[in-house]
């Protein structure tokens, strides 16, 4: 049998093209023992599918994947989903299932892709794409037995290697596509011991800067590091190239006051502990205190403290490894692939989600590229066939 079209890869962006395309004949080949399997652990269990803002600046690596998301935007996604009978609810401008579990998504997703009648084989690596004239062929490893499938076209939608995931960038690579090497996104970042001293497993709200980047939101002190969703977003720039050595990493911990109006309400304060107390956790004030060279029942010293409030250093030394990243930034080159995800040099040959060099920030933006390309392919194909029936 030559199918229409293999899908290399059973996650999200796998899973839903197959939810699109039905009339045809696909087959969707997954590694793991079962689909969707970093799904489920996506946003904690929860899945942050997509966000409900404007995009702004730095949402995405690339200007690219914001021309592809004008054109499918999350609300679009949505109402794909609500088709295949999931709900969904907002909370501070993310976009969750219903049920707030990652399960009724993937759930969705088996089932559109059931309905459409895709063929899926899971414990089934693809080892080689080999172009041939009328279509590919793929070679493929399952449990030790050499099996090989003939398609007309080929998607692929691997992923990264983040996690417990596989880099499979080779089997397009061979092909003669180009691509960025995969490094760690969306990962705790590492700092000096001394600075978090103590902090393991508070949570401040606060501004933190890396070098030139910015991000606002929660921090995790960790025993060697920060972790949380601002710590996640400032790792991103790093993954990107876009942080110079030595940066320092700069926390802003009452980020809705100036240094100003800080000193003068900690003013009203005899000691340096009462200045602190009642804003921040008992062992942050004792770190605020010691970094400004106070001890609790010092005389209070406003401005040094307010200072030390609003510029907390610390010493960056990088990020986490690709065990802990929630992505992985780099990928398939989009100067290989045209506006509608398939290869200039390989006709027939086409990518969607993690597998090409597009990443996003915390808050739904990587799955809801993963939907939009899986979707910018499914529209492609699915003219593609059309038109070969109809000639």
């Amino acid at each position: 049998m030559v199918f229409d079209t293999a899908v290399i890869g059973g996650g999200a962006a796998g899973l839903y093209l197959a939810s699109r395309l039905g009339g045809y004949d696909v087959l969707v080949l997954e590694e793991q023992g079962r689909v969707g399997k970093k799904l489920l652990a996506t946003g904690n269990g929860r899945c942050n599918m997509t966000f409900a803002r404007p995009i702004r600046a730095g949402d995405y690596n690339t200007p690219a994947a914001e021309r592809v998301l004008a054109e499918i935007p999350p609300e679009s996604v949505i109402a794909r989903f609500c088709e295949l009978g999931l709900y969904t609810r907002t909370e501070e401008d993310r976009v969750y299932p219903y049920s707030m579990t990652s399960a009724s998504v993937l759930d969705a997703l088996r089932r559109g892709a059931a309905t459409a009648g895709a063929h899926i084989l899971t414990a089934t690596r693809v080892v080689r794409v080999v172009r041939e004239k009328d279509g590919f062929v793929l070679e493929c490893d399952a449990g030790g037995e050499k099996r090989v499938y003939s398609a007309r076209t080929v998607v692929l939608a691997t992923g990264s290697d983040a996690g417990s995931g596989r880099d499979s960038l080779s089997l397009y690579t061979d092909l003669g596509l180009t691509r960025r090497k995969f490094v760690p996104s969306l990962v705790p970042l590492l700092t000096d011991r001394e600075s978090v001293k103590g902090l393991s497993g508070i949570r401040v709200r606060c501004e933190a800067r890396l070098g030139g980047a910015v991000s606002r939101g929660e921090i995790l002190f960790r025993e060697n590091g920060l972790s949380g969703i601002a710590a996640l977003d400032l790792s991103a720039e790093y993954a990107r190239g876009r942080v110079s050595e030595g940066a320092k990493i700069v926390l802003d911990l009452v980020p809705d006051r100036s240094e100003e109006q800080l000193a003068a309400e900690m003013s009203r304060a005899k000691t340096a502990g009462e200045a602190l107390a009642g804003r921040f956790h008992t062992r942050v004030a004792e770190r605020i205190a010691a970094r400004a060279g106070l001890e609790s029942g010092s005389p209070a010293d406003p401005r040094r403290l307010a200072h030390t409030a609003k510029y907390y250093e610390l010493r960056f030394e990088g990020v986490r490894g690709k065990d802990a990243a929630q992505v992985m930034s780099g990928g398939l080159e989009l100067g290989c692939f045209d506006s509608d995800l398939m290869a200039i040099a390989v006709p027939g040959a086409y990518a969607a989600g993690e597998a090409l060099d597009v990443d996003g920030i915390c808050g739904g933006f990587n799955l809801q590229w993963a939907w939009a390309s899986a979707e910018k392919v499914a529209r492609a194909l699915t003219a593609r066939f059309d038109a070969e029936r109809k000639g």
